[in-house]
């Protein structure tokens, strides 16, 4: 996966990361085993195993102009409503029909800038997420939406997304915001700090993205009880030489305290009204399945999140990541080209205090699945250094050749299996077993 090249801040000039310089190649077979140790050992296990590796490199992130890298932040005036939004930035990226991008924001943070001429007061924050399409159609929004109050005068925003390219040309992905309060005065801004851009990467076609349908309507959740509001079954195809997969999973939805009986339609009717704020405990759950539907392997569980929703701030944005490593026991009798399925279930539970409101549609709430990552497609730079070792063993077309057999999910040849198995004998240390699952 080979990101396009970023624009220079000046002029039209391409930037260019220059390219470390090439390891000297060892000179006898001590020196090539302490190489392999060194230089394989993290890479090929990934192949071997499925387990993680490093992130890959975005397709192209927008170089932002001087304002956005301002340490004061942008000042965003206050207003009455939460439309028009403000343009805060905009990032082009070239695809192919059927291509996936992985998006997600920087770091940013919402933050009272002054009260003007007025009183400290809830103020609500908005971030949206837009991409257009080479047609000018939009192809996705998704927005991170909370308020600010006098004692929560700060917020963090996180907005992950999944683009699918409809047609070959370029896609515009623009992040806005705005700031909004009933009570707004002459002089009031909430600043909106840190880059703001918008980061893409190229990802499987395997990997997945889900939401509650708008058709199924905002879920009432009430208080003692847990409910499963965004659930999903994927299929993911296979990855590496043992046909396990690594899957990076995230959720970002919002969910609202009612605050009064009629609201949203009056879903709200139920309520205690005498309750203020609410108490809201939400995790991760997945479980994988065999061919034949049945639950197999570990519940893999992400760590469960609980906050305190004040009556002022009334929204609340739910972030959770987990990184799966599937069991042998699910994917291990795969064929080649063979997928597994994942059931996914955020579970979110009240545990005092007001009645709250899930909402749906993938505006307001979104999971995305992507299998994580693995280094053999693009073992040439590491490998390039010992190109002439590995050649004098000839390992290195069988390994190349296993570079593009896995990225289509396909299964080794023997031959490929057994430069595996002579480069694995060249390592005491090399892994034998798959690592276990991380929450």
């Amino acid at each position: 996966m080979k990101p396009f090249p970023r624009r220079s801040p000046r002029g039209n000039r391409t930037a260019r990361t220059p390219r470390a310089p090439r390891p000297a190649a060892p000179r006898s077979a001590a020196a090539l085993a302490a190489a392999l140790a060194t230089t394989l050992a993290t890479t090929l296990a990934a192949v071997l195993t499925g387990a993680p590796a490093a992130p890959a490199a975005p397709v192209r992130t927008a170089v932002p102009d001087p304002e956005t890298r301002e340490a004061a932040g942008l000042a965003l005036p206050v207003q009455r409503r939460s439309a028009p939004l403000r343009a805060v930035s905009a990032t082009r990226f070239d695809l192919r029909a059927g291509e996936k991008l992985a998006l997600d924001t920087p770091a940013l943070r919402f933050a009272v800038g002054a009260w003007g001429t007025g009183r400290p007061t809830n103020i609500g924050t908005t971030l949206a997420l837009i991409c257009t399409g080479p047609d000018g159609r939009q192809a996705l929004r998704a927005h991170d939406g909370a308020n600010l109050t006098p004692k929560e005068p700060h917020r963090n925003p996180v907005i992950r997304a999944l683009l699918t390219a409809r047609a070959d040309g370029t896609y515009t992905c623009g992040l806005s915001a705005s700031a909004h309060s009933t009570a707004t005065a002459r002089g009031m801004t909430v600043r909106l700090e840190g880059e703001r851009s918008v980061n893409g990467t190229r990802v499987s076609g395997d990997s997945t993205t889900w939401a509650r349908p708008t058709a199924d309507g905002d879920l009432l959740l009430a208080p003692g009880t847990t409910a499963e509001p965004m659930n999903t079954r994927t299929r993911v195809g296979a990855v590496g030489a043992l046909g396990y997969a690594s899957l990076r999973i995230t959720v970002d939805a919002e969910a609202t305290t009612c605050n009064r009986a009629g609201a949203y339609g009056r879903l709200c009717r139920p309520r205690n009204p005498r309750a203020s704020g609410s108490v809201l405990t939400s995790w991760v759950e997945v479980r994988e399945r065999n061919a034949a539907g049945k639950a197999v392997g570990p519940l893999h569980k992400s760590p469960a999140m609980t906050r305190s929703v004040s009556a002022g701030q009334h929204h609340t944005m739910l972030h959770h990541t987990l990184e799966v490593t599937t069991s042998r026991e699910a994917w291990g009798d795969l064929p080649p080209g063979g997928q597994g399925r994942v059931d996914i279930r955020l579970k979110v539970r009240v545990d005092s205090g007001d009645h709250m409101v899930f909402h749906a549609g993938y505006d307001h709430g979104r999971g995305v699945a992507v299998k994580s990552p693995v280094l053999l497609p693009s073992l040439g730079g590491p490998l390039e250094g010992l190109h002439t070792a590995l050649g004098s063993l000839g390992e290195l077309e069988p390994l190349r050749a296993l570079g593009a057999r896995h990225a289509r999910s396909e299964r080794p040849s023997p031959g490929e299996l057994r430069a595996l198995r002579h480069l694995r004998a060249l390592v005491p240390s090399w892994p034998h077993r798959a690592p276990a699952g991380t929450s």
